[in-house]
């Protein structure tokens, strides 16, 4: 099964990320992601595109050439375009709860696995660059609800800048 489209939102009444996608054989998935499934995704998928470029760069440009391209993906991102509504949904119409992932990557194809509450599974196949598009969404969606597990950027330099001073304390 291959992925043609994503769509999300962070429903603060839940406190996830409610991630749909639809295939290209008109099926549609619905998931709830916590904060910890999607940093473990994140996290995960950063390393395993790190280490794909680490076969041909050394493994600081390897980062480099990473966090590159995901900036690049991000930008280029259109998150106007409304999400069509596929006429299957083998796993209902209520949104499953992901206990658990797996991320594997054989050449040019990347395979996600979903472990869903109640021992059920799916499993999806895309290549690098859907997942990095799959991966600004969900980085933005993080970022919306302030959960901080998103891509590391690169930070001020200067100590002195507002930015760079501890966060204020809360009591």
């Amino acid at each position: 099964m291959s992925i043609k489209q994503f769509n999300g939102e962070w429903v603060c009444q839940q406190d996830r990320v409610l991630f749909r996608f639809n295939t290209s054989e008109d099926q549609e998935f619905n998931f709830w992601l916590t904060r910890y499934v999607l940093k473990g995704l994140l996290q995960g998928a950063q390393q395993l595109t790190v280490q794909a470029l680490e076969k041909v760069h050394t493994p600081q440009v390897a980062q480099v050439v990473q966090s590159f391209q995901q900036a690049s993906v991000t930008q280029q991102l259109n998150f106007q375009e409304t999400f069509q509504v596929a006429k299957e949904k083998p796993m209902g119409e209520a949104p499953l709860l992901v206990t658990g992932l797996l991320l594997n990557r054989q050449g040019e194809v990347v395979t996600l696995k979903f472990d869903l509450e109640g021992g059920k599974s799916v499993q999806v196949q895309m290549n690098p660059s859907v997942l990095q598009v799959m991966l600004a969404l969900l980085n933005k969606l993080q970022g919306i609800a302030q959960w901080g597990v998103g891509f590391e950027t690169e930070g001020p330099t200067d100590p002195n800048s507002p930015s760079a001073s501890a966060p204020p304390l809360m009591h």
